[in-house]
């Protein structure tokens, strides 16, 4: 049975799901990302009012920051490499990649300004895409590694990530969806681990800042 809390986290899931596909919508209509940041910031304004234990999962240390920023450094390398190896099977991906980054800076905001808004969208899809993820589990609790039986669990965290995934569709770019599905599993997981969204929040910002600004595919 479903605890208020998690039916709570949930909610914030279908609403954020919800808003990122409008903001899809409007990025390809309209060529600004500035609505993820506002409807982001207000969905966890209101997520953090309602559940203030989401406050506890935000709560930061030496160790979650240093987990998080190794991880998202290896997957901008890892991204790389793949990318290397799809695009001398594929050349068309190069293409698709290419479409893709010039709908990621749509918004025509100058580099710092776009660099901010990455880390302020970031940390809003963690918080809301992979919030109901944490927090005590006590089947995971009391058996170790069979918790991933739990919906929290191997499951739980692919379905998120699909969801996540599925918010990306308006843009009608396949390559992104996929990045979105095996990204989100990578931050869903480090979620399970580390019960934290600290971690997960940094892997992601330094992945989109890696792929997008400090070190791009293109």
């Amino acid at each position: 049975m479903t605890n208020p809390r998690t039916a709570l986290r949930l909610l914030w899931l279908a609403l954020a799901l919800a808003a990122w596909l409008i903001c899809f919508v409007m990025l390809v209509r309209f060529g600004t990302w500035f609505a993820f940041a506002l409807a982001g910031a207000a969905l966890v304004a209101l997520a953090l009012r309602f559940d203030p234990a989401l406050l506890g999962l935000l709560r930061p240390s030496v160790a979650k920051l240093a987990i998080g920023f190794l991880l998202g450094a290896l997957m901008v390398l890892l991204t790389h490499m793949a990318f290397a190896v799809v695009t001398t099977r594929l050349p068309e991906a190069r293409t698709a990649a290419l479409r893709l980054y010039g709908l990621l800076n749509a918004s025509g905001f100058p580099p710092a300004a776009c660099a901010a808004l990455v880390v302020v969208i970031a940390t809003c899809e963690e918080v809301l895409f992979r919030g109901v993820l944490t927090g005590r589990d006590p089947l995971a609790d009391r058996n170790g590694l069979q918790g991933l039986v739990t919906w929290r669990g191997l499951g739980g965290i692919v379905v998120l990530a699909a969801c996540y995934a599925a918010a990306t569709l308006p843009l009608g770019s396949f390559a992104l969806a996929g990045c979105a599905l095996l990204c989100g599993t990578a931050w869903g997981g480090l979620c399970v681990a580390t019960r934290s969204l600290v971690p997960a929040i940094v892997a992601h910002v330094v992945w989109d800042l890696g792929v997008l600004f400090a070190w791009p595919l293109l």
